[in-house]
């Protein structure tokens, strides 16, 4: 089962997209009970401890994700509350979920390890489809996609100095390559207005048409987002320390807000309903912790008896999705859904 996380370029863009959020029973905000868990059933013949990440949403009740079932890594899909095994590509071992549009088309990767490399695809109602890699490059990976389908990624070469990013246009245009300029430069997600945002070692960068815009925090001396949308942006802003981290919001002009309590933010949906963590004295892994637009949203429940738990995403029908693990949620876990309960 190792070598199913052993492809270290893919398993660092879900170290980065799918951050974890924390572990032990979090306290309701409210006199409410809370975002309730709800555990997703796995499909027959699933690993029992999931081994997967639940990735991507349409952001109408489907949820979907990349599980281990009958000894590989497969892209599942929750309609209705009922796991739906859809596979992988023909010829492919492992195939990692990195998004859903709002049509319910699933984007991700596929790997064949005879032939090794990494080849992006798109999967429909009619199947999968295999992306080509653009000329002049060994390999091509998915990184995000927008509402609209329009998908975010990744190309590589021999040359480092060479690997840029890409963006796959919703219309079948031809794709948009984007020179890395910064050190560092990592594409974290794409607005539906095109914009592309970046993380870099130091600073978090918006990218449209050509033309960087540098997102700042004062009195921070390093920023990273995480996830764009409506021209928002979530992350966190550091002075350098682990103790100076804070969770922030940047609004689309640019103006930056601390989000209470939290020390970052990694998604949020169309509403401004946002997903973090706050710091836990001695613990390196914070709690879960939610924001709607710049206040306080109340915490993520524990999913049963599960010790750890991450949510990787907010959908557009308001609720949290990611997974929960008795072990290190690097090699995944089962699947869950948060619902605020009345």
């Amino acid at each position: 089962m190792n070598k199913m996380w052993a492809r270290s370029g893919v398993l660092a863009t879900v170290a980065i997209a799918v951050a974890a959020l924390g572990a032990g029973p979090a306290q309701a905000a409210t006199g409410r009970l809370g975002w309730q868990p709800a555990l997703l059933p796995l499909p027959a013949g699933a690993d029992p401890a999931g081994h997967g990440y639940l990735t991507a949403s349409d952001g109408h009740g489907e949820y979907t994700g990349s599980f281990i079932v009958g000894g590989k890594l497969q892209v599942v899909s929750w309609r209705g509350g009922k796991p739906v095994l859809r596979g992988v590509p023909d010829g492919f071992e492992w195939a990692m979920v990195q998004g859903e549009d709002g049509a319910g088309r699933v984007y991700g990767d596929a790997i064949d390890y005879d032939a090794g490399g990494v080849r992006s695809f798109v999967l429909d109602a009619s199947g999968f489809h295999l992306r080509e890699t653009p000329a002049g490059y060994q390999e091509a990976q998915t990184t995000a996609v927008n509402t609209r389908g329009d998908v975010l990624g990744q190309v590589f070469d021999g040359d480092p100095a060479h690997n840029g990013a890409i963006v796959w246009p919703a219309d079948g245009s031809a794709p948009v390559i984007i020179p890395a300029t910064h050190e560092y430069e990592y594409p974290m997600g794409i607005d539906d207005d095109g914009t592309v945002l970046f993380s870099t070692y130091k600073t978090a960068l918006l990218w449209k048409g050509g033309t960087y815009r540098e997102l700042t925090a004062p009195g921070f001396q390093y920023t990273s987002g995480s996830a764009i949308r409506n021209g928002v942006v979530v992350g966190s802003a550091s002075d350098g320390t682990v103790a100076g981290s804070r969770a922030m919001r940047w609004n689309a002009a640019g103006v930056p807000t601390e989000l209470p309590g939290g020390d970052a933010a990694y998604a949020l949906n169309r509403a401004g309903l946002t997903a973090g963590t706050a710091p836990v004295p001695g613990s390196f892994r914070g709690k879960p912790i939610t924001w709607r637009t710049t206040s306080p949203g109340g915490d993520l429940r524990q999913p049963g008896g599960y010790s750890t738990y991450q949510a990787s995403q907010v959908t557009d029908d308001g609720t949290f999705a990611g997974i929960a693990s008795n072990g290190p949620l690097d090699e995944g876990g089962v699947p869950v859904v948060w619902r605020l309960a009345p």
